[in-house]
């Protein structure tokens, strides 16, 4: 009984190694084939870079490649499909499923090294897209930023004044790299004999203008008398664009990790700052990378509903157009539950997780279906 058992253990272990094997070939092929495809775009801005603007082409060469990381975010998931797609097609053709259909071995005992790989990848991708590509985007910056721009990339300093426009200056005492926030601002508006003054204790960036919080407004006379003092809870003030330019720590959500999001969404929140936008992208730093386990249950589900065996040259055109356009469809899902989201007609998490949770119920309930028919 124990070599029984042995010899089992033995079996499936090999059939776990070779399925996964390959579901790992044509990954990897999908997964470079769709960064070469976008990459085009960026290759033409590059090379005009190159001929017209006289970047070096070292540099040009690493701005690329620091952008790949950006560009596979999402990738991830149509790279997953397309590799277990055509993975089990190939499985159906050659009559390898019906085999292991035949020796008694179950249709999810089969799948299982498939979910697997598809767990793997979508960790793979939360780890490219939570910390390889934060990192990559702020190297391929300051690279633009220095060698196109062909400017050195100006910071804003702690303890130091600066001008923002003809009329205005700056002074920050503290900077919170890692949720944007100002602390302890003081503005100078010389816009009479004598400056108006406004302080603040935090202030923070909504995307087109500066919010203030708790802090007092200064008004002169002619003569540098004190001609007015108030108090402030809420304040905004409009920024130079190019002002914004400044401001190096300042991150959009995609190129944020998600401890950064956390912290700047508890800042907000401390502030009385809504933070929609931030709590969308934050749940999705987690429901992207999950996207891939969805997708290969999406494969699945397709090639088993529309591929009876492998003769079935209809079923596979079928399946492969279906899963074409189910990929579409859920990037565009996506869209609008974020948009969503981002207008609080929707929760945050829902927002993010919603497209995974419609798909994922859709392809789990046609599996279970055709596991109870074959």
């Amino acid at each position: 009984m124990r070599d029984i058992l042995r010899g089992l253990f033995h079996r499936t272990r090999l059939i776990d190694r070779y399925i996964i094997w390959e579901v790992t070939g044509p990954f990897v092929l999908g997964m470079f084939a769709l960064i070469i495809i976008g990459m085009v775009d960026l290759v033409f801005t590059l090379v005009d870079m190159f001929i017209n603007n006289g970047v070096p082409f070292p540099i040009v060469f690493k701005i690329l490649v620091f952008k790949i990381p950006a560009i596979m975010v999402l990738f991830f998931p149509m790279a997953v499909l397309f590799a277990v797609s055509l993975t089990l097609i190939r499985m159906i053709k050659d009559s390898e499923f019906t085999v292991l259909r035949a020796s008694g071995i179950s249709l999810w005992r089969v799948i299982a090294p498939i979910i697997f790989a598809s767990v793997l990848a979508s960790m793979l991708s939360f780890a490219n897209n939570d910390f390889l590509t934060p990192w990559a985007n702020s190297i391929s910056d300051d690279l633009i930023d220095k060698a196109v721009m062909k400017k050195p990339v100006p910071e804003i300093l702690e303890n130091t004044f600066f001008r923002e426009s003809d009329a205005r200056y700056f002074y920050i005492r503290r900077i919170d790299k890692q949720t944007n926030t100002l602390e302890n601002v003081s503005i100078f508006e010389t816009t009479g004999n004598f400056p108006r003054v406004i302080t603040a204790r935090q202030a923070f960036w909504d995307g087109a203008q500066w919010l203030l919080k708790t802090g007092i407004i200064h008004n002169y006379d002619e003569h540098g008398a004190l001609s007015y003092q108030g108090n402030f809870e809420d304040m905004k003030i409009h920024i130079d664009q190019g002002f914004f330019n400044y401001y190096k720590s300042q991150k959009s959500p995609m190129e944020m990790s998600s401890k950064e999001l956390r912290n700047k969404i508890q800042t907000l929140r401390e502030g009385g700052v809504q933070s929609l936008v931030e709590e969308v992208a934050y749940h999705m730093k987690y429901s992207q990378p999950v996207a891939c386990l969805i997708f290969a249950l999406v494969g699945l589900a397709l090639l088993l509903l529309f591929m009876g065996n492998g003769r079935d040259l209809w079923g596979v055109i079928v399946a492969v157009m279906l899963a074409l356009m189910s990929v579409g469809f859920y990037f565009t899902l996506t869209a609008v539950f974020r948009s969503y989201g981002r207008g609080g007609m929707l929760s945050p998490d829902l927002a993010a997780w919603g497209p995974n949770i419609i798909y994922g119920v859709l392809a789990l309930a046609i599996i279970i279906i055709q596991n109870r028919r074959r």
